[in-house]
């Protein structure tokens, strides 16, 4: 229809009809997901293939057992001693943040803006 023109006949517009095309086809793109994952899982599969000729996958085993075993060996804090030591290194993080403070203060306020600024002044 002619939207301009009231007047005018309406015309009659040929539909074309949905076309195929990979935007619309859901089994297109099915099809295109399935073969890109099959791919992918075929290059794992050589992978693991590669790893278990070479013996990277007995390898991997064997550390996972010995680190297993050295675990067992540990010997484990309390929950008294994992409270002090937390409140240990919390006090000495808090005072070396204060002295961190405390140099960063005297350092740039005092010593740079008040000593040098003037020493530089003073010398001009």
């Amino acid at each position: 229809m002619n939207e301009t023109n009231n007047s005018a006949a309406p015309t009659a517009t040929a539909e074309t009809p949905a076309t195929a095309g990979p935007a619309s086809a859901p089994s297109g793109n099915l099809q295109d997901w399935i073969i890109e994952w099959s791919i992918i899982g075929a290059i794992l599969l050589l992978i693991l293939f590669v790893a278990k000729k070479k013996g990277w996958l007995d390898r991997i085993r064997i550390f996972f057992l010995q680190t297993r075993e050295e675990l067992t060996k540990c010997s484990w804090p309390t929950r008294d001693e994992l409270r002090g030591s937390t409140w240990m290194v919390l006090v000495a993080v808090f005072l070396l943040g204060t002295f961190t403070f405390l140099a960063d203060l005297f350092l740039g306020d005092f010593f740079i803006q008040q000593v040098l600024l003037d020493y530089l002044v003073n010398a001009v």
